[in-house]
């Protein structure tokens, strides 16, 4: 009978103190919230030709505000066209059409919005994703 209320205290003990040193057995912290994909149709466009980049609403509140807009452009190695900026609404749903500029090479290229949580990545060792996706250029 000893030993249990010994190991029962001692269990007590070690968590309160753990709690005191700021060691918390969980750490419970707020959940970022991010925009829905990006969708880009088609998704193999030839210089010239013109692209929908576009995204629905937020499984989550994004905190936007009247007048939040994105920063939109295609870009590729050594190669960025001009960028659109495009109104967002407050769900962070946005369309917007791009002209592939005449000049820009064939081969992988991607759409790259900013302006989002995505561009406020708090991880130092670089594993932060973009607000992008894939297209083709033929």
């Amino acid at each position: 009978m000893r030993v249990r209320e010994w190991t029962a205290t001692l269990g007590v003990v070690v968590a309160f103190a753990a709690l005191l040193t700021g060691c918390g057995i969980v750490e419970v912290g707020p959940q970022k919230c991010f925009p829905s994909r990006i969708h880009v149709a088609p998704g193999t466009a030839a210089p010239g030709e013109t692209i929908t980049v576009s995204s629905e609403a937020a499984d989550c509140d994004l905190g936007y505000r009247e007048g939040h807009t994105y920063s939109v452009a295609v870009i590729a190695p050594h190669h960025r066209s001009p960028e659109s900026v495009v109104p967002v609404d407050g769900a962070g749903r946005f369309s917007a059409e791009l002209t592939i500029p005449a000049d820009f090479p064939s081969g992988d290229a991607w759409v790259v919005v900013e302006g989002s949580p995505y561009d406020h990545c708090d991880d130092t060792h670089g594993s932060c994703a973009g607000y992008t996706t894939a297209l083709t250029i033929r």
